[in-house]
């Protein structure tokens, strides 16, 4: 393939930490500032039915990479992501771009690259750039799932902050030192915030603390009626213990780390309008999943309720659609597809996702939309295998554990608080929503496979070392026989005649 630019768009992808769709206030949020993201959405089209295929980093991100869902290709923790599935990032190298990565991704020890060709600033591994006196052990960790990562909500500076920072400087520096007659490149620019710990800038904190209401705790009632694999997710987190003060103080520090991410979108997309390459360029934001900021009185991640499951996404570029805001659902899992449909390269092959760029084109094409899309979740504080699927107006979880499910009708019930489940006049849907879920992944199976890996781990973690204890020098080969006397070599002894 010719590797000169030509009219090829170059691609810059920024992907965001457990940022809620719905805290941006081109969502509509009343009260969070993010001027950045408002200004991309007016460039672009703004999707309100996005979702993760995984509420949890790792899967999440391994899905959108592959196109995938994450246990389809044995991912439950990210750790496990083989470097034997091909993502976008081989397929759009394939097409003659460079593929370069800057930042956030969590994978493993093993693989840094994942079909990327260059990787110009490292992730953030295990916690790490987080000062110690700040992260805390076990249940005392700010960056876990644990009511103690709300009770020190405040202002503070992290190594999360500071991340963001370093790779918001690589990026830009790359973004404008590219030349225009060279390869296009795609670039994927991993943040961390708004992940928490809780803990934003000063200034920002003191003005939300000012602007936010208390939150009305959860009613007795509401509690009484939870299914009870919900109530197992509040009781392992405690997020019941939290008081109303505590929470207040959690979401004025989570605004204001959305609001530091959107500055830090802000001079990335300055740094592609002062580029040599800016009219031919597609801006992509979106984040691995969500997070509940107080929602239900909930916390962070891992359950498929909208604030978890549900990620934001907004994407610009030369001929799309400006200042739309468009209800197609989309998975993550949808948008490597998307982005190899957009400059012209091969599809990736067995894949699970499906591109949706001609809605993105003025006067596009969306009739090919999909109606359906699923996610799939397993793992922390003993959480067991779910499954949700969202059809139309109505979305339906299913937990192993109980073999039960809730139904919401999102377009009458958009908070979620009404389980439809047990209605008698919804029972044809929640046959035909869980045939969905028995068709797409075996619940059993998932996770008896499941199970079989966590055993797994525990063996390996007891040998005592990481993945990849020390460098390697690999054997590199011997000279050519015209350079080398065997002769020198200890003769093993022949055998007697």
């Amino acid at each position: 393939m010719d590797n000169n630019q030509g009219d090829r768009p170059n691609v810059v992808l920024i992907m965001s930490d457990q940022h809620n769709r719905a805290v941006m206030g081109c969502a509509g949020h009343p009260l969070v500032q993010t001027p950045n993201l408002d200004a991309l959405a007016r460039q672009g089209t703004r999707f309100n039915n996005a979702y993760c295929p995984f509420p949890l980093c790792g899967p999440s991100r391994a899905g959108f990479m592959t196109a995938q869902y994450p246990s389809d290709i044995g991912v439950f923790d990210g750790d496990d992501f083989s470097s034997s599935v091909p993502t976008f990032a081989h397929g759009i190298g394939a097409a003659g771009y460079e593929a370069v990565l800057c930042g956030r991704m969590g994978w493993g020890e093993l693989d840094q690259f994942h079909g990327f060709e260059q990787r110009i600033h490292g992730d953030v591994i295990g916690f790490d750039a987080i000062h110690k006196e700040i992260m805390g052990r076990g249940f005392n960790k700010t960056a876990g799932q644990t009511r103690y990562a709300v009770e020190v909500a405040g202002y503070g500076r992290t190594g999360y902050q500071l991340f963001d920072q370093s790779v918001v400087q690589s990026s830009c520096s790359f973004i404008r030192a590219r030349d225009p007659n060279s390869r296009p490149y795609c670039l994927v620019v991993g943040l961390i915030l708004p992940h928490n710990p809780l803990i934003c800038e000063r200034e920002m904190f003191e003005y939300y603390l000012d602007q936010v209401p208390v939150p009305e705790p959860m009613s007795q009632e509401y509690l009484e009626r939870l299914h009870p694999a919900m109530e197992k997710w509040r009781e392992r987190r405690e997020v019941d213990a939290l008081t109303p003060e505590q929470n207040r103080r959690g979401l004025a520090a989570y605004y204001g780390l959305v609001t530091e991410l959107d500055g830090s979108v802000g001079r990335i997309v300055n740094a592609v309008h002062d580029s040599a390459g800016a009219a031919n360029t597609i801006i992509v934001y979106c984040s691995d999943h969500g997070d509940m900021a107080c929602e239900h009185g909930m916390w962070w991640k891992s359950n498929f309720y909208e604030g978890s499951v549900a990620v934001p996404l907004i994407i610009s570029g030369r001929g799309f659609k400006q200042d739309d805001v468009s209800d197609a659902l989309v998975s993550l899992v949808d948008v490597g597809p998307t982005m190899l449909d957009l400059v012209g390269a091969e599809p990736l092959p067995d894949v699970a996702g499906r591109t949706f760029a001609a809605s993105l084109r003025t006067n596009g094409d969306s009739s090919n939309a999909t109606t359906e899309l699923f996610a799939q979740y397993s793992g922390l504080h003993g959480d067991q295998s779910g499954f949700m699927v969202r059809s139309e107006q109505w979305k339906l979880n299913y937990y192993h554990e109980f073999q039960s499910c809730q139904l919401f009708d999102l377009e009458n019930d958009p908070g979620e608080l009404w389980d439809r489940a047990e209605d008698p006049d919804c029972s044809e849907i929640v046959s035909a929503l869980l045939g969905k879920i028995e068709q797409r992944w075996l619940p059993a199976r998932y996770s008896e496979e499941h199970e079989k890996k966590l055993r797994g781990d525990t063996m390996i973690r007891s040998c005592g070392h990481g993945l990849a204890p020390h460098d390697v020098t690999h054997f590199s080969g011997i000279p050519r026989y015209s350079q080398f006397d065997y002769a020198q070599l200890p003769q093993p002894p022949r055998p007697k005649a």
